[in-house]
């Protein structure tokens, strides 16, 4: 005599998988790596990405920011528009950290600013205060 198989509903499959070990573990794996991002913990960034945060802390707006940096045999530029006094912008470089790169400045009144900024500073994400 064959026993008869009897067709589980999908309730039963989603129960069962439930109970299983491996679940718990997956979903326990879920929440760790969102709390860690959650709380701040530094992931690397795209392979290559310095993430710098410029701060505007001048009582003038900046018209442009003019980024040169280069490492190896590559060298880059990027341009940044206009940042508010008090405001602060993000901006990623093809660059690796404790390198230094050079800022160049200018300021809706025609001033300008020039220097190298973060050389010896490790660490994918960065800042820079801006100020006159």
């Amino acid at each position: 005599m064959e026993p008869t198989q009897q067709r589980r509903s999908w309730d039963e499959i989603v129960v069962d998988a439930l109970r299983a070990p491996a679940t718990w573990l997956f979903a326990l794996g879920l929440a760790l790596g969102a709390g860690l991002v959650h709380w701040g913990v530094e992931t690397p960034p795209v392979e290559g990405a310095l993430m710098v945060t410029v701060h505007n802390d001048s009582d003038v707006l900046i018209q442009a920011i003019h980024f040169d940096f280069g490492h190896d045999l590559s060298e880059s530029s990027i341009r940044e528009g206009q940042i508010q006094p008090g405001e602060r912008r993000q901006v990623a470089l093809n660059h690796v950290p404790a390198a230094g790169f050079n800022m160049e400045i200018r300021y809706a009144d025609g001033h300008v600013q020039e220097f190298c900024a973060n050389r010896g500073v490790d660490g994918w994400a960065q800042e820079v205060r801006v100020y006159r």
